[in-house]
């Protein structure tokens, strides 16, 4: 909307006070009135200045006086409609308005209150049709902008914003030249981050890893970076606002930051590279004059003004006054009003302001726009979660009919710095989702960026790396830790380890060869024996030399078996730095048998001391308190067998079997209870994201760590899903072999699990240096051989079982991570099916959980 002719006005500020001539200007310019006085007083502009001067110099006061880009916008646009012929107020057109406006103050035809009086009127009537009519007015503003601007490019822009004379202005289309040199120093990939810390666990630590990903994309191809986490604009254009200032200002033609540059790159924080090898077809873009690339669908954003039809999460940007113009008739549309005129209740967002731009003046913008359909410029992250191959220049499956390794991936919608929302809810669970699946992309790129330097993740699940094979790295780590494991048999306690490892020993196999001395090692779980280096765990094998990679007997496989390895917290991530070609070996045992043997083997330990590992029925052994104390392990573990003694005693010679079998089913329900409420605690929305984190069993010492795991987590340590999903994270799943122990009690069945051991090292499983024999030779652990066939059945007898209605508790308690096993397995194809395992199976039926 225009003001009254130029000579009345300016007659006005003669007879008037400057303030009321600068109340008329920001009324109009519809700003925040008391600030800016407060900004123009401190810097001496008046009124009347504003009106004289040309708009480049009105800007660079306004600018200096410290307005906002918003603002400086508003109140240029307002002070071209004081001007008779409502141009930029610049060159020829301000000598002749100068002199109407000295005959204006020469020949006044009205009082200054009738003209306080008109103009208050016009300002009134104005901001009520702006109210309900800013659509309309901006719509027929841009059409007579339109109309009136000259038919090439550079006449429009040098009429609305005055160029240093030192630039020599701008080529057709408003092009900055292209530099010399490298062509990647033409762009600068500019992004930006909240200021503030996230508010979700672990979005701190992505939003650093997606910094990164685009910071080595940018080192990959020499461009030039601008990260962002000011809010340049904070009072109206804020959050993905923020975008399109931070733009404004980088591309002026004067910033010592963007000088050289022609084309700037905007990433969203949450959008990252995949594929670090591709460049955008700059050259292309240059010979067909296009000023913008951006994903997008001409028919939804040219004819629909559909808000879904372009995306500005990732586009490309010339540097140019073009592109100066759009982002400000972009950020033109923040005020309130306009926004709840022209879509969305007043919630649009700077994408549909941009897709209403381009809607509503196509002739203006359209002919230098590629909306960029040849490539996927910003993929969604839901078509692409798990079907990243590491290495392969393909997608396992295709994502609408291409298989092609995405440009850029975006995880909108995802929120994982501040949470994620699905109907209107936030939840941990889909931050959880999203930020697996940023992994899973993030690592996949990174991979390209390592293999510069010979390495590459472990898995796409992790943030270690190994290196590659055939590197200078790789063949080094070959040397050192070819006389360690080539195989880990990790657990599960309980699970039928020690039946393994005494056929092994025994030398079922000639070509394999375990441990020397006490059977299990712990080197990756405790930290005593980690901290004694890599050399001391070498020299636990016979034939080994006082050099790392110094050995006898190279043909044989080396392995061990420490049932502590699987569910220890720091022990898979330390066996895949060392071992990272290791071959996994896993026995599991149906859940709720595993945690009653376990326990009973702890409660037998405090009753029986060292008695506990010389006989099988230890409680039988103990006839007086002399026996108790020349076999106690620790003050705690006497105290406890004491207090038993005082309580059980039978005329103080032995033990009462019927009141051990109280102590034990009460101490059992007792553990059972009090980690049952820990893990309700650790299931409560806020808690911790691992339940070993929520247990405490992160950072403990060892002794604390010891006494945590082995006398109170028994519940947690039947949760398989837990601790194998944690060496599948390190350990790709072809590495690892799952076993049912319950395939190792009777003979026939061990002898088919060895020989699918055998093949899975790649050995034979038959012929004459397979010993199969010895399977038939119980081992120290079991009852010896049986008429019922099982040679390797647990030998230490139980004074009592849980009652039904304990087991049933347990078993409920257990079967959903018993449901999550079984999919893990299924997923990861470590098993064909659930029959495999019957208490899988069982786990599976809907009236069992």
């Amino acid at each position: 909307p225009r003001s009254r002719p130029a000579g009345t006005l300016r007659g006005m500020k003669s007879e008037c006070d400057e303030g009321l001539l600068l109340d008329g200007i920001l009324s109009q310019a519809r700003v925040d009135g008391s600030e800016i006085r407060r900004l123009l007083s401190q810097s001496h502009v008046r009124a009347s200045d504003l009106i004289a001067e040309p708009e480049h110099r009105v800007e660079a006061m306004l600018q200096r006086a410290g307005l906002v880009v918003g603002d400086i916008f508003k109140i240029v646009r307002a002070l071209r409609g004081f001007h008779s012929d409502g141009g930029g107020g610049g060159g020829a057109s301000s000598q002749p308005q100068g002199k109407a406006a000295r005959g204006s103050r020469n020949q006044p035809t009205m009082r200054c209150g009738l003209i306080v009086y008109s103009t208050t009127v016009l300002i009134v009537t104005l901001t009520i049709l702006s109210f309900y009519l800013p659509a309309m007015i901006y719509h027929v503003r841009s059409t007579n902008h339109r109309m009136t601007r000259s038919t090439t490019y550079s006449t429009t822009l040098h009429g609305h914003y005055s160029l240093p004379a030192a630039l020599g202005g701008l080529p057709a289309g408003g092009a900055m030249p292209a530099p010399r040199g490298p062509s990647g120093a033409r762009v600068m990939m500019v992004t930006a981050n909240q200021p503030l810390p996230c508010t979700t666990r672990r979005g701190d630590w992505i939003m650093e890893l997606a910094l990164r990903n685009k910071l080595m994309y940018a080192t990959l191809h020499d461009y030039k970076t601008w990260w962002s986490t000011e809010l340049v604009s904070a009072w109206d254009l804020e959050a993905a606002w923020n975008k399109i200032p931070l733009l404004y200002v980088l591309m002026h033609p004067e910033s010592p930051v963007t000088q050289g540059v022609e084309w700037l790159l905007w990433m969203d924080d949450d959008a990252i590279f995949t594929d670090m090898n591709f460049t955008m077809p700059l050259e292309q873009y240059d010979r067909d004059g296009i000023n913008l690339v951006i994903w997008g669908d001409p028919q939804r954003v040219y004819r629909a003004n559909d808000i879904q039809g372009l995306n500005t999460g990732v586009f490309l940007l010339r540097k140019c006054e073009w592109s100066r113009q759009l982002m400000a008739e972009v950020a033109a549309l923040a005020t309130p009003s306009i926004r709840r005129q022209i879509g969305n209740k007043g919630r649009i967002a700077e994408q549909g302001a941009l897709t209403w731009v381009l809607h509503s003046q196509a002739e203006r913008w359209k002919d230098r726009v590629q909306l960029e359909r040849n490539f996927t410029l910003n993929g969604n992250w839901m078509d692409y979660a798990k079907k990243w191959v590491p290495g392969k220049p393909k997608l396992a499956l295709p994502v609408w009919g291409n298989d092609a390794i995405p440009f850029v991936v975006q995880y909108a919608g995802c929120q994982m710095c501040r949470g994620h929302s699905e109907n209107g809810s936030w939840h941990d669970g889909g931050v959880r989702k999203c930020q697996n699946a940023f992994i899973e992309a993030y690592t996949f790129g990174d991979d390209q960026v390592l293999s510069l330097l010979g390495l590459r993740h472990l898995t796409m699940d992790t943030h270690l790396v190994r290196a590659s094979a055939g590197s200078e790295l790789y063949q080094r780590h070959q040397r050192m830790t070819r006389c360690l494991p080539s195989f880990l048999v990790i657990g599960t306690q309980k699970g039928g380890t020690s039946s393994f490892h005494f056929l092994l020993k025994s030398g079922w196999h000639d070509a394999v060869r375990v441990n020397s001395g006490e059977k299990e090692i712990h080197y990756f779980s405790w930290d005593d024996q980690f901290r004694q280096g890599p050399l001391t765990y070498q020299q636990r094998f016979d034939g080994s030399g006082d050099r790392l990679g110094e050995c006898a007997e190279e043909t044989k496989l080396r392995g061990e078996v420490s049932a502590t390895y699987l569910d220890y917290p720091k022990a898979a991530e330390r066996a895949a730095m060392l071992l990272p070609s290791a071959r996994i070996v896993v026995l599991l045992r149906e859940p709720v048998a595993r945690l009653v043997s376990s326990f009973n083997m702890k409660w037998q330990v405090e009753i029986c001391g060292k008695l506990t590992w010389s006989r099988t029925d230890c409680y039988n052994g103990v006839t007086s308190m002399r026996v108790i104390n020349e076999n106690n392990v620790a003050p705690k573990q006497r105290a406890a067998a004491v207090k038993v003694w005082n309580e059980c005693s039978v005329d103080k010679k032995g033990l009462d079997h019927d009141c051990l079998r109280r102590d034990f089913v009460d101490k059992l329900s007792a553990a059972i209870s009090d980690e049952e409420r820990r893990l309700g605690e650790c299931a409560k929305p806020g808690a911790f994201e691992e339940l070993g984190s929520c247990l405490g069993v992160q950072g403990l010492e060892q002794a604390k760590l010891y006494a945590l795991m082995e006398g109170a987590l028994f519940l947690y340590r039947s949760m398989y899903s837990e601790h194998l999903a944690k060496w599948l994270k390190v350990y790709p799943a072809e590495q690892l072999l799952v076993i049912p122990s319950e395939r190792l009690k009777e003979a026939g069945d061990m002898k088919d699990t060895m020989g699918r051991f055998a093949r899975f090292m790649g050995l034979s499983d038959s012929g004459a240096e397979v010993h199969n024999d010895l399977i038939f030779k119980s081992s120290p652990a079991a009852k010896g051989v049986g008429s019922d066939g099982h040679v390797h059945e647990n030998g230490r007898t139980y004074i009592a079982e849980a009652p039904a209605d304990l087991a049933e508790k347990i078993h409920k308690i257990l079967c959903p991570k018993n449901q999550e096993l079984a999919q893990l397995l299924l997923d990861k194809k470590l098993i064909a099916e659930v029959g495999d395992m019957p208490w899988l199976a069982t786990a599976l039926k809907r009236d069992i959980c």
